[in-house]
């Protein structure tokens, strides 16, 4: 019994120092009965054996796990002191002109990025070529006359035109490869899951593409009509690690 109790505690921090007392208590019980046991003084040679070895192994667990969190306590520890003597930007100059050329050199990624193509002009991303053919700023009317169960948006429905070539070596869906997102002037993005309503020539109605093929489709979004003027489109593959995407101006 002890030698259980001791191994089911020796894994609690602080907790395992009780379980350490218990699995000696019981070698020092188990070990003696175990002997008398093999001479044939008393009977119950299978529980001897089993508690001299959950004793065994709860020692075995408390020394594990003790040296376990000293070496998670030790690496914070180091970290806080690494973090402490780094130098500040503000009080190095020459820290301070790193971090500058730094965030210099992120801006620049970021202004490359964030080139806005007109539309009609393709971009290439990771395994698809994809173009915007079109954007209508109010789509409420073909939403309307597509399905008569179409709600109402909450704001205005935009809709989009798209044309992807599939350049990748297996299959490609776009409507699950591709995510489209309108980038409002409100700072905010909209994408494809603000809008429920059917509408015409869905991307889920596209087939799966193999290498070289090629489909055109809409997707739909629900956005404030405020943030629609001056706003822009974003396409990026939904599961890059490369994370690539392209951006459109809406007109």
């Amino acid at each position: 019994m002890l030698g259980i109790i001791a191994v089911l505690l020796c894994w609690v921090p602080i907790v395992n120092n009780f379980a350490a007392i218990l699995a000696v208590v019981g070698l020092a019980l188990g070990i003696p009965a175990l002997i008398s046991a093999r001479r044939g003084k008393r009977t119950g040679s299978g529980l001897a054996v089993a508690g001299v070895i959950l004793s065994v192994l709860a020692l075995v667990g408390v020394v594990a796990t003790q040296a376990f969190y000293s070496s998670v306590i030790d690496d914070v520890a180091n970290d806080i002191r690494n973090s402490a003597s780094l130098p500040s930007s503000s009080g190095d100059p020459a820290g301070g002109a790193e971090a500058e050329a730094s965030a210099n050199a992120e801006a620049d990624a970021s202004a490359a990025a964030g080139a806005v193509l007109p539309l009609g002009q393709p971009a290439q991303l990771t395994e698809y070529t994809v173009r915007v053919d079109s954007v209508t700023p109010n789509g409420n009317d073909v939403v309307a006359a597509e399905n008569q169960f179409n709600d109402p948006p909450t704001g205005q429905y935009v809709l989009v035109g798209l044309t992807v070539a599939y350049n990748g070596a297996d299959e490609g869906d776009p409507w699950i490869d591709l995510s489209t997102e309108f980038i409002g002037t409100d700072a905010r993005k909209y994408d494809t899951s603000s809008c429920s309503a059917v509408i015409p020539n869905e991307a889920s109605d596209v087939p799966t593409l193999l290498a070289g093929g090629t489909a055109s489709y809409q997707v739909c979004m629900d956005v404030p009509p405020t943030a629609i003027d001056g706003g822009r489109v974003e396409v990026s593959e939904s599961f890059s690690f490369d994370d690539v995407s392209a951006v459109w101006a809406i007109q």
